[in-house]
């Protein structure tokens, strides 16, 4: 960098201009083409109409014209709601939602989860209506997991607490010697109300 007597020093790099678009070319991608529903990613449709240019387009110097175009799609694998179409003439990203724009956000772990489950289950063909179907379900089952493990949770600390408390020291009113009484024969009922005139 700085260079040595044999060799000129090269200097510092330069700096780094544009951080959005370093993260994406550091994304990974799929090659893909672009059909006129979008583009097709894991099962899932994904379409903007910064696609509509490049739908069914051919592969340069294909004379047959034949061979469709691929194009350098990424995605962020923590969300794969949006994937990001890297325009070869403009040479930039956009982003491309969804095409059912409804459906929630999901990860690549979880869409392998839910991919898995539906194999499990014997789905042959799997669709997007049925990952997302899927996907739902197991978030459904998720979300009533945590709360019963929150509910049992909640029964344990009350548990613990209880069982730190100790009962109070109650007298044992069952030894009727304890009482300063003669005989229990002489006890009256209401014998020391007064009653007032009126």
């Amino acid at each position: 960098m700085f260079g040595t007597a044999e060799q000129p020093g090269r200097g510092l790099p330069d700096r780094l201009l544009d951080e959005t678009r370093l993260r994406l070319d550091l994304m990974p991608y799929e090659e893909r083409t672009v059909q006129p529903y979008g583009i097709v990613m894991d099962g899932i449709e994904y379409y903007d109409d910064v696609l509509r240019p490049w739908i069914n387009a051919v592969e340069p110097g294909d004379s047959t014209g034949k061979r469709k175009r691929k194009f350098i799609v990424r995605r962020d694998p923590r969300d794969i709601s949006v994937v990001y179409f890297f325009d070869p003439e403009l040479k930039q990203y956009y982003a491309i939602p969804y095409r059912q724009m409804t459906h929630p956000a999901m990860s690549v772990w979880e869409l392998r989860e839910v991919r898995r489950q539906l194999k499990e289950e014997g789905h042959k063909a799997v669709n997007e209506d049925l990952i997302f179907r899927a996907y739902n379900r197991l978030r459904a089952l998720q979300d009533e997991a945590v709360k019963e493990t929150k509910k049992a949770r909640r029964s344990a600390q009350r548990r613990r607490l209880h069982q730190q408390i100790e009962p109070p020291e109650v007298a044992d009113a069952t030894d009727l010697n304890d009482f300063p009484v003669d005989n229990l024969d002489d006890i009256e009922p209401f014998d020391e109300i007064e009653v007032l005139d009126g």
